[in-house]
């Protein structure tokens, strides 16, 4: 959120100010003090409001509160005999006298942008049997990566669809929250000879019907890539523009790579099922279940490409490690094919961008990574699995950049795609809001989370809640104290990002060992 008055633009964001056009960095008690004066501006701010807000309901000195209103002052270029920003009303407590312009509420970036926003729902499975359920999954996946594609159109996350419906928000609540311009939802019918797809696409604000369309093919697998075809070609021709990009990208044939197997598809939507829950079983029936499937469906982009990505969550996360697989080799071989069988499938470039990655080729990562990027820069797993590269690298900004963008597109979505942000504050020594970032989406079953926790908690000098997660880590992964480097060095982590991270885990109590030094930065 940014708020401006004055000569000054407050931007909640990025713990920062800008007065007069020079920008400078906040502590996170400073911009929690000035933010808290602003939202309530129409009314005196007594100290016990601002001890509850800023300080947690803390008991605060008056010189401790006097000293962070005098540093409030100083930032917005306001002081005690002027007060023409914040004034002191004696005896009461504060007040915030600056007229503010602050952004009208907008749901979702695009929506101010006038781009189209779309939520697609969970395709619904209709007559018996859970066996087709995977039908649906598979039609809402590849329908929000089919339409992802064209610039003009903004998709929200499957991730973040699928809580939609679970919680049941009507469309005009998605088009206020989210900034959701159509809703399109649709049904599955299938027989060993028959395939039934109805979609309906839904103007969110006004409830009006924009399009409606049942498609009918054949029982195989070749028959519903054709119905995702059709729907491509049905909403980009009804929502999107006639001419230009868009109509070049309708009139493309069919994609290469496609699935023959119904069993390969199910396994592929174990694969997205997994990677929104990270449930260790579903990781180890998906990944065992591919290598078998993908013996005989050898031209299956996604199959591979999702096949690559279980054996890279065994490589990076140690989830189901197997005593001599060398599963980084397998990942990228993987990788690999899934590209061979469709270069123009944007998550197949990515795999072979982490791949790559990991296997320490920085320059091939870059290269592979703009190509995911220029073919899909509206997939949000795309951008947040680069973005989190970029981090390791320590590049900040551009990974800041990437997965913000990836939260725009996925308001519902796991703890890590705040931890670019986490770096970045912990970088410049704000360590609270660093803290903070890692705990807006909490994820305590993930090591990572709680090594980040031990680490900020103890530069914060809350040791009892660094303890705490100490002990978390150690019972989750009791080798980390002895492989902690190697375990950055795997990210390409550099020297100095490695150290910071490292001196917050000793000074919460991990024994740390010695060894060689990391990635050079």
């Amino acid at each position: 959120m940014k708020f401006t008055f004055n000569d000054c633009e407050l931007d909640t964001g990025l713990f920062q100010i800008s007065r007069g056009g020079v920008r400078q960095s906040l502590t996170p008690q400073t911009l929690q003090l000035l933010e808290y004066l602003i939202r309530n501006r129409d009314r005196v701010v007594l100290k016990d409001d601002l001890a509850g807000a800023v300080w947690d309901g803390r008991f605060i000195t008056d010189a401790t509160l006097s000293t962070a209103i005098k540093e409030a002052r100083q930032a917005v270029g306001d002081n005690g005999r002027d007060q023409h920003t914040i004034r002191t009303i004696h005896g009461k407590g504060f007040r915030f006298v600056a007229p503010v312009a602050e952004p009208a509420r907008a749901a979702h970036p695009a929506a101010r942008s006038g781009q189209t926003v779309l939520a697609v729902l969970p395709f619904r499975c209709l007559g018996s049997g859970e066996d087709n359920a995977f039908v649906g999954e598979c039609l809402t996946e590849d329908t929000i990566a089919s339409l992802s594609r064209f610039r003009e159109f903004t998709l929200l996350s499957h991730r973040t669809t699928e809580q939609l419906a679970t919680d049941g928000i009507s469309n005009a609540e998605m088009s206020q929250a989210h900034g959701v311009s159509h809703v399109i939802e649709g049904s599955v019918r299938r027989s060993a000879e028959h395939l039934r797809v109805t979609v309906q696409v839904t103007e969110a604000a006004s409830g009006h019907l924009a399009a409606t369309e049942q498609f009918d093919r054949g029982g195989g697998t070749g028959g519903l890539f054709d119905i995702l075809e059709d729907i491509a070609r049905l909403i980009a021709g009804r929502l999107g523009s006639r001419h230009g990009e868009m109509a070049e990208q309708i009139a493309q044939a069919a994609p290469a790579g496609r699935s023959r197997s119904w069993d390969t598809l199910r396994l592929i939507s174990r694969f997205y099922e997994y990677y929104r829950c990270y449930d260790p079983a579903i990781h180890a029936e998906a990944r065992d279940g591919l290598c078998q499937a993908l013996e005989s469906d050898t031209e299956s982009a996604e199959g591979w490409a999702a096949y690559a990505m279980l054996l890279l969550e065994e490589y990076r996360y140690h989830i189901n490690p197997r005593p001599d697989t060398d599963a980084l080799a397998l990942c990228a071989a993987a990788a690999r094919r899934a590209v061979a069988c469709d270069s123009l499938n944007a998550f197949a470039q990515m795999t072979l961008a982490l791949a790559i990655f990991y296997q320490k080729d920085i320059a091939g990562f870059r290269d592979a990574a703009g190509r995911a990027l220029a073919l899909n820069a509206g997939h949000c797993d795309v951008l947040a699995e680069i973005g989190s590269c970029y981090l390791f690298l320590g590049e900040y900004d551009r990974a800041v950049e990437l997965l913000d963008r990836a939260i725009d597109l996925s308001p519902v979505h796991p703890g890590w795609y705040h931890y670019a942000r986490c770096w970045l504050y912990a970088s410049q020594g704000f360590f609270e809001a660093a803290l903070v970032e890692v705990e807006r989406v909490p994820m305590p079953e993930f090591f990572w989370y709680q090594a980040h926790l031990a680490w900020l908690h103890a530069e914060l000098d809350n040791m009892q809640a660094a303890a705490r997660a100490v002990a978390q880590m150690r019972q989750m992964f009791p080798e980390f104290e002895q492989v902690a480097l190697q375990e950055l060095e795997l990210t390409n982590i550099s020297a100095e990002h490695g150290a910071a991270a490292i001196n917050g885990w000793r000074k919460a109590g991990l024994n740390i060992a010695t060894g060689p030094s990391l990635t050079p930065p």
